[in-house]
């Protein structure tokens, strides 16, 4: 009697495993495949994306170069530096102004001086203006004036033709800095869309292990009726359960994070819901790289290299320019002048033409202190260049260092994965011809599920590492 209830208690261990063992199989198959088995999910397509149903890591980068609004403030930033460029220019033009005086005055010198201007005095009035009485008391005198102004600066120590040469470069600058910003975006979608692929690949996972644990806790229960298992075998099963659906409800909640993240990311509105239309796949670079190939190009073609350079080339000039201070200036002006005791009948016209020259001889330190501060700026600026050069280097180096290290890692999870399968093949059918437990049948299962989790999680590790050489040698 207690053969047959052992032999009993084998035949239900065994089916139990079986339905596990199978639930578990479908899970990982499910864990290998494409991304388009979220067609599952309820989709709610927006108007801008290109695709409605899905979305691919190609048009994501296209989208976010459009939406994104570290992007955009890049480019409001160099709009404005193009208007800071054109206001520079503007110090090459004359100024234009046209002023309209009305005057009225009992101050004797500018009471005069209007009757001057209005070309007034004649012989017949000439002992009037110039009498005692009249200079000292020259009563309520009006004066309605038109004035047309142009100025011309002809030389101002290069400060006009710096100040244009510095804007132009710091507007160059900026322009690398938008690449730099752009670069950065797309590096950071390319992050939180394999993210999101990842942990979709967690939640298909957890759907078939609670499928799985439901039809055991099912089998369970029918089992303990017909009274061939105990309650506290129901317990387990329902605690099982209980356990798959809260790793579930984790995995789902980590994928719509991972989906928020990616849409704030790509400038997408933050509810749009789509399908994942890229895999992660094994695939190295095919051309042979080294660290000193990838150096040469991280500084030909990175964009944030190249503004620290201009910015030298800004500082340098600032050193002309607080230089030029201590030249002479030369400027010109012409007046036109239309006096008249009315509004202009009759008006008296004059004219001055002007050419000042201005020599700084003291300024009290300001320029010398200015010039010495220029002169630390520009060393500050080649120091943190050389320092910068440094940074990309090691960032070079460490990057390529991470993507051999997980390439080799890659190649050793895939044969773990191949290994793992090939092993519990074996031990299933060494179970099936009673040479094993179900125990060590049980730990291979386990051991094939971590190998292929571990082999997915090092291609999403690889796929970012391709992605971020990119984007330390600029060449995203």
């Amino acid at each position: 009697m207690k053969n047959v209830k052992k032999i009993t208690g084998y035949k239900i261990n065994f089916l139990l495993f079986m339905i596990i063992f199978t639930g578990a199989f479908l899970s990982i198959l499910n864990l290998t495949k494409n991304a388009s088995a979220t067609k599952n999910l309820k989709i709610t397509p927006f108007s801008k994306i290109p695709s409605k149903n899905s979305l691919s890591l190609k048009e994501a980068f296209l989208y976010a170069l459009k939406h994104n609004k570290l992007i955009k403030i890049a480019k409001y930033k160099l709009q404005s530096s193009a208007y800071e460029e054109s206001e520079a220019f503007s110090g090459f033009l004359p100024k234009i102004n046209f002023n309209e005086i009305y005057m009225n005055t009992n101050n004797p010198l500018y009471a005069f001086g209007n009757i001057l201007n209005q070309r007034d005095i004649a012989n017949k009035n000439i002992n009037y203006y110039f009498s005692p009485s009249f200079l000292d008391n020259p009563g309520m005198i009006q004066n309605y004036e038109s004035n047309f102004q142009i100025e011309e600066p002809i030389f101002m120590g290069g400060k006009i033709y710096l100040g244009y040469k510095r804007a132009a470069l710091n507007k160059d600058a900026l322009k690398k800095n938008l690449t730099e910003s752009q670069q950065k975006v797309l590096y950071d979608v390319a992050k939180a869309y394999y993210s999101a692929d990842l942990a979709l690949k967690y939640v298909h996972l957890m759907k078939n292990m609670v499928k799985t644990m439901r039809v055991y806790k099912n089998l369970t229960i029918n089992l303990y009726k017909q009274g061939q298992v105990v309650s506290s075998d129901v317990l387990r099963a329902k605690v099982a359960l209980a356990s798959m659906k809260e790793k579930l409800m984790a995995a789902s909640k980590n994928y719509r994070l991972a989906l928020y993240y990616l849409n704030i990311t790509a400038g997408i509105p933050i509810n749009a819901r789509f399908s994942l239309s890229t895999n992660l796949k094994f695939r190295p670079f095919k051309k042979i790289i080294s660290i000193k190939t990838l150096q040469n190009e991280a500084f030909k073609y990175r964009p944030d290299y190249k503004a620290m350079a201009l910015n030298k080339k800004n500082m340098a000039l600032g050193i002309t320019e607080a230089e030029g201070k201590f030249l002479p200036k030369i400027s010109a002006a012409y007046n036109y002048y239309s006096n008249a005791p009315t509004l202009h009948p009759g008006d008296a016209y004059s004219y001055m033409f002007t050419i000042m020259f201005h020599f700084n001889i003291f300024s009290g330190m300001y320029d010398y202190n200015n010039l010495e501060k220029s002169k630390a700026a520009f060393n500050a600026a080649a120091e943190y260049k050389s320092l910068f050069k440094d940074k990309i280097e090691m960032q070079v180096r460490n990057a390529y260092l991470k993507y051999q290290t997980d390439l080799f890692n890659t190649n050793v999870a895939k044969l773990a994965a191949l290994n793992a399968k090939k092993t519990l093949k074996i031990t299933k059918n060494r179970y099936y011809a009673g040479i094993t437990t179900l125990i060590n049948l049980d730990r291979t299962l386990d051991d094939y599920k971590q190998a292929k989790l571990n082999y997915i999680n090092s291609l999403y590790k690889l796929n970012l590492d391709k992605y971020y050489i990119q984007f330390v040698t600029g060449t995203i």
